[in-house]
């Protein structure tokens, strides 16, 4: 897997401990030769992962919806341009660029961004990997509520197949380095 769609906050002030993740993230790409697929923005996390990719050595395509154009909120960091109309057409662009997903901690677009991705394995569009990395148990109540899904029938098949967690920095690179 050469590209790797992440999806993350644009918030600048969360706790540490992911800011740490979206930094130790962004290294390991860069260093690893990988190319970042993300939305293209230089708020908060999202300009702090593509910088530590940049400085590393890696690469990056931001996929940029006019809306983040129209706020002057392009990255500098970013080698490859995607430009796009709305958010609908940014996770169109990230799907078909990204050999794989990471969800790092996020918000309701994060969740938007993964739910869409893995609702399109599951209708057969794709069979890319998409990851929750889990850092310091953001995920968990998530990963409860879709176990409780599955466990009520909403759920139907094995969706790990079509969601893993990692919680570690170890797993979620391992997941990667296939």
């Amino acid at each position: 897997m050469e590209k790797i769609g992440v999806f993350l906050s644009s918030k600048t002030h969360i706790a540490p401990e992911l800011a740490e993740a979206t930094l130790e993230l962004g290294r390991w790409l860069g260093r690893e030769g990988k190319t970042l697929v993300y939305g293209g923005s230089r708020a908060g996390q999202m300009e702090r992962l593509a910088a530590a990719v940049k400085e590393n050595g890696g690469r990056v395509f931001g996929v940029v919806p006019q809306a983040i154009v129209d706020r002057d909120l392009v990255s500098e960091h970013i080698d490859v341009e995607f430009r796009c109309a709305a958010l609908a057409d940014r996770k169109e662009i990230m799907l078909r660029e990204s050999d794989a997903f990471v969800a790092l901690p996020g918000g309701i677009g994060t969740l938007d961004e993964v739910f869409t991705v893995v609702a399109a394995h599951t209708f057969g569009l794709h069979a890319k990997p998409t990851i929750l990395y889990d850092v310091a148990g953001f995920w968990d109540p998530l990963i409860r509520t879709l176990d409780a899904m599955k466990e009520q029938g909403f759920i139907t098949g094995d969706f790990s197949q079509r969601l893993t967690v990692a919680h570690s920095f170890g797993e979620l690179t391992d997941w990667l380095s296939r």
